[in-house]
């Protein structure tokens, strides 16, 4: 486990309380455990991709900015927050199988549970809490989940995708019960549609979910833009799906376009990510064609929304399976995390990745278009 160090910068403000400015401290959770849960060999959802990321910060200017913070294991209780009974009892059973005959279960067709997948789970549910908890210091800017395994498929009743508990789900809701918050945004920026975060806070105006990904791709038949929430939650659930080869600057343009405005109108309390690096050009996974630039700038803009709205951020480790290409991303988003908006440059735009051959910039503009004219009957801004 990385251990680091943490300069602060202290200054009293007028009424003489002590505010801390301009260092992007921020909060770091990781854990050697989280190597404990093992897929079949060959499978792209391994521990080689957290062994990538500790190198690759070691190896970067970060140390000073990041504030190492131990998870807490979640119990079950907390674990029912999100996830149904009947499915905690499924997988503790599946773990007490793997156990006792020291074996791989599969759950389903691409999610496994190894010996100790159920306790590094809770591991990783824990640690969604523990990085709510970090943001109330005053000194933390922002946080940065790196955990394993990841979480934005699995939804209230089953596991999927790589995924067995749904950790950015669990911390949107200890944030409004146990901190208080009325409005929590969440941003999805893996490759693929977080349709689990979607299908558990469909009807809940309470969590606003914003998923950009490729469509179509797996998981197939969701993510589309008509999915928009039901009940209370109608036009609280916004899908971004983006023609293959978007590229680094059609992200930033459905970003800029889409994001920002309905995010300043909706006004949350926090901003939860669910940070996934597999739109990266050398990633298996996709053609989005996103460079390590790209994913730096998507941070930036994240960095700029959440200083415009006074809130802070927690991003939680999705996919990514191009070991290098997640490892420099990821440190090219704690980069941008741990400087003040205002100073960041944006100067190498103009030489950012294009919109590949495989889609047309047209086809990428009439999929924004589509998104903002179905969602302006439900946010201002979009009209």
């Amino acid at each position: 486990m990385l251990l680091f160090t943490c300069p602060y910068v202290l200054s009293l403000s007028a009424d003489r309380s002590i505010k801390f400015y301009s260092m992007g401290l921020i909060s770091y959770l990781n854990h050697n455990n989280f190597r404990l849960h093992e897929n079949p060999i060959m499978h792209p959802e391994s521990a080689d991709r957290l062994n990538a990321i500790d190198k690759a910060i070691a190896e970067s200017n970060l140390l000073s900015t990041l504030v190492n913070v131990t998870p807490r294991t979640a119990q079950n209780a907390d674990l029912c927050t999100i996830h149904s009974q009947s499915y905690i009892e499924h997988i503790e059973k599946s773990a007490h199988v793997a156990q006792s005959e020291n074996k791989l279960i599969q759950l389903d067709g691409d999610t496994f549970m190894s010996p100790r997948t159920y306790e590094v789970a809770k591991l990783a549910a824990g640690a969604s809490f523990t990085a709510i908890d970090s943001l109330e210091q005053d000194n933390i800017s922002s946080a940065f989940v790196a955990v394993r395994p990841p979480g934005h498929h699995a939804m209230a009743q089953r596991q999927m995708g790589f995924c067995i508990f749904n950790n950015i789900a669990l911390a949107a809701d200890y944030a409004r019960k146990h901190l208080g918050h009325k409005k929590v945004l969440i941003i999805d920026w893996d490759v693929h549609h977080g349709n689990g975060t979607q299908d558990i806070f469909y009807n809940d105006p309470e969590v606003f979910f914003i998923s950009m990904h490729q469509y179509p791709h797996w998981p197939y038949k969701t993510g589309w833009l008509s999915e928009d929430g039901a009940g209370d939650g109608k036009g609280f659930n916004l899908n971004i799906p983006l023609p293959p080869g978007t590229g680094d600057k059609g992200h930033l343009m459905a970003w800029d376009s889409i994001v920002v405005p309905v995010s300043a109108e909706y006004k949350p309390d926090i901003i939860l990510v669910s940070a996934g690096y597999d739109a990266h050009q050398n990633d298996f996974m996709s053609n989005q064609n996103v460079t390590t630039n790209g994913f730096g700038l998507l941070a930036s803009r994240l960095q700029n929304l959440a200083q415009s709205l006074d809130v802070k951020t927690a991003c939680f480790l999705e996919g990514g399976y191009n070991t290098e290409a997640l490892a420099d991303s990821v440190v090219a988003t704690l980069n941008a995390l741990s400087k003040d908006a205002k100073d960041q440059k944006t100067k190498s735009e103009p030489e950012l990745q294009p919109i590949t051959d495989d889609q047309s910039p047209e086809e990428l503009k009439s999929r924004l278009s589509l998104v903002q004219k179905h969602f302006a009957k439900y946010w201002q801004s979009l009209k």
